[in-house]
């Protein structure tokens, strides 16, 4: 049986025809967006009716939402039409900005990532020339794809440390001067003219995990951000856990916790002591170096350490180790399992990350999306009718200019897709 909505629980006003339709029309453009379809194809995946899906597209082709193309056939008589993204929709673009590296990704609003482009950048850096830096990064990124900053929509960016209400508030790594109070909002709005989030690197990482990885249809879990630094988030039903100060989760700033000594640990059984590559350790203790591998087991305790404070917080179903580290996870991941163990009454279900150094771009692409659905799904509701993108484009910078809110969890699935 066909049903004629597609979104729920969007109040007491479900009955309204009209809502009826912009609730539909918002539904099939999210199929669009994730992938381009015949109308046959939008019956069949939608359960609406042939004459609600073709008087949704209709709407949508005359809004500007979406264009068609001839789908290739083998078969005589005309080709049916393929329903796709206009041309002439904008693009997200997301930066991850780190102590040693820029990172950035280009895609559609709903698509797949379409363009990437990355720099080193020296720890001591001063602010102004980091950004400097990242600016020309996105301006490289954009020219590169053919487009410009008037196509970019949304641009997320992730940054080292807590991040409330667009600020730097803290951080604690070492490097990066000047960093610290930087309103990283107020700088890229004045300069790129969109809508801007910016969030923690961390935060991201475990966002990346929840549309793209190993925390895919969980509700509760801890993700470690294991890179040149180390910390933590926490993933509680469904949404990343951020805090009053967007600091949720940063158990390393406790040396109790022996998460900030992490770097420390590599200058021993190097030559002249001099601190080796954490990746040429795990190399040499994969390769059965003795001392690489004794290196090896105190990382992963110390890594467990930190871990079992977040573990222990929330009890939660799964544990996920990304960034730089995750590559190496096969050579500590038993040994930090055993240690975990050790301190931890209940383990959860550990994961290393499969995301690899675009975890943070990633979650900022994730992040986007949600905040557009959202923007779009509360004009469902209010509007008497559905809004052209330009006018969602403007609203959508209107919802993140004030401050953003926090957006809808992550639904459950049935299974994880791993």
């Amino acid at each position: 049986m066909s049903t004629e909505g597609l979104i729920h629980n969007v109040g007491a006003a479900t009955g309204s025809r009209s809502l009826l339709r912009r609730m539909n029309t918002l539904g099939l453009l999210t199929r669009i967006a994730e992938s381009p379809s015949t109308s046959a194809q939008l019956v069949k995946s939608s359960g609406l009716s042939r004459t609600a899906v073709d008087s949704v597209l209709a709407d949508l082709l005359d809004l500007g939402w979406v264009q068609t193309h001839d789908a290739p056939s083998g078969r005589l008589g005309r080709p049916a039409a393929v329903f796709a993204p206009a041309q002439g929709l904008g693009v997200q673009v997301s930066i991850d900005i780190g102590a040693h590296h820029l990172h950035a990704v280009l895609a559609g609003l709903n698509g797949p990532v379409l363009a990437r482009a990355s720099a080193k950048v020296r720890e001591t850096a001063t602010a102004a020339k980091r950004l400097a830096q990242a600016e020309t990064l996105i301006e490289q990124l954009l020219s590169d794809s053919g487009r410009v900053r008037a196509d970019v929509w949304i641009l997320s960016v992730g940054s080292p440390g807590s991040i409330h209400r667009g600020v730097v508030r803290h951080y604690g790594g070492a490097g990066m001067p000047g960093w610290i109070g930087l309103d990283l909002q107020s700088w890229f709005e004045e300069r790129f003219d969109t809508a801007v989030i910016v969030e923690g690197d961390v935060a991201l990482g475990a966002e990346a995990e929840l549309a793209y990885g190993m925390a895919q249809g969980v509700q509760d879990v801890v993700y470690v951000l294991c890179g040149v630094r180390t910390s933590g988030a926490l993933i509680v039903n469904g949404r990343v856990h951020r805090g009053v100060h967007g600091a949720a989760g940063i158990v390393g700033e406790l040396p109790q916790l022996r998460w900030a000594d992490l770097e420390s640990q590599w200058s021993r059984g190097s030559e002249e002591g001099a601190r080796p590559r954490r990746e040429d350790v795990f190399a040499r203790a994969r390769a059965g170096d003795e001392t690489a591998m004794k290196d090896a087991d105190e990382f992963a305790d110390a890594l467990a350490t930190g871990a079992a404070a977040l573990v222990l917080a929330i009890d939660p179903e799964l544990l996920v180790i990304g960034g730089g580290s995750s590559p190496s996870a096969d050579v500590f991941l038993p040994r930090f399992a055993r240690t975990l163990g050790e301190l931890c009454p209940s383990v959860p279900e550990i994961a290393a990350s499969a995301l690899g150094s675009e975890s943070v771009a990633l979650g900022g692409l994730s992040l986007g999306r949600k905040y557009l659905e959202a923007t779009l799904t509360e004009r469902v509701r209010s509007d008497e009718a559905f809004p052209a993108p330009a006018r969602a484009c403007e609203l959508l910078r209107e919802r993140t200019a004030v401050k953003p809110p926090e957006p809808a969890p992550t639904p459950p699935r049935a299974a994880r897709g791993r």
